[in-house]
């Protein structure tokens, strides 16, 4: 056999390989429905890389979720896990360091609340402001993980901020009249955006998830709601408790439904679906507030 005939056969040979390894693709996989509202946005269009969402609608905020058999599997195939940090996903913090996958923590170097129920509040996303910044860190960490399409998930980022940047700025103006208005929520999720917009959240009726408030602490939130002039109740559709119906009969306060932007079908194409839920969101608070 040639020279020639060798060196033409090598050649083939790593063109096949370089095709095989691009048409495999990267996996990246977003913990839960926010995060993977960020993360479709920031890979929109580019080519060979696939976003699933790690658990399913039902899961929620994530703050007591139990990884099963069939997630390990997935974040073992992953080339990319993005994950909102803050300390919600406890579930992967044994894990992280055992996989392969290159590690996006979405909330890094993001200014932190304290929290109701923990030291530090990770409902960053809520905060239109922190939804921004947790969009540019995703876009850093996909640049990082895949160099080959920086450029990409830089562009990407840039629209998609863009379209956040636009959010927020109606939802400041809609919301600068009622700045300073109470309001009681459901659990801490609002606690960013209520900072962010000049809201107040005199009180939280479920500190700790899936645990209803005792009576006392019923009774501490209708003192509360007297003396403070809260505005509005609101609860979350994720979440089914009797006690802030118990809270709207003493009051005679109606309930309002804010929705976290935590559950939702992982639709690929639905790329807007935070700016969706988060206008819906804004409207509810006028209706409220007015």
């Amino acid at each position: 056999m040639s020279k020639i005939t060798v060196c033409l056969l090598l050649a083939v040979c790593l063109l096949t390989a370089a095709c095989g390894a691009a048409s495999e693709g990267i996996a990246v996989t977003a913990t839960f429905y926010p995060i993977y509202l960020a993360t479709i946005n920031i890979a929109r269009g580019v080519e060979g890389v696939e976003v699933s969402c790690l658990t399913p609608p039902s899961a929620g905020c994530l703050h007591d979720y139990q990884m099963t058999a069939a997630d390990r599997r997935v974040l073992a195939d992953s080339d990319v896990v993005v994950f909102n940090g803050a300390g919600l996903e406890t579930f992967l913090d044994k894990l992280l360091p055992q996989l392969d996958a290159a590690a996006v923590d979405a909330s890094e170097g993001i200014s932190l609340l304290p929290g109701h129920e923990s030291e530090q509040n990770p409902h960053v996303w809520v905060s239109i402001s922190g939804a921004v910044a947790q969009t540019q860190n995703i876009a850093r960490g996909l640049a990082a993980a895949d160099p080959q399409h920086a450029e990409q998930y830089e562009a990407n980022c840039e629209a998609y901020v863009a379209k956040l940047e636009t959010l927020r700025q109606e939802t400041a103006s809609a919301l600068a009249p009622y700045a300073g208005a109470k309001i009681v929520t459901f659990h801490e999720a609002f606690d960013y955006y209520a900072n962010e917009f000049g809201l107040q959240v005199a009180a939280v009726v479920q500190h700790d998830e899936g645990n209803a408030p005792s009576a006392r602490e019923i009774a501490q939130m209708l003192a509360i709601i007297e003396e403070q002039g809260v505005s509005a109740l609101f609860a979350e559709p994720q979440y089914a408790d009797d006690s802030i119906d118990l809270i709207a009969r003493e009051t005679g306060l109606p309930v309002y439904e804010l929705d976290p932007v935590v559950s939702g079908e992982a639709d690929p194409e639905d790329f807007d679906a935070y700016l969706r839920i988060m206008r819906q969101n804004l409207q509810t608070l006028l209706e409220a507030l007015s």
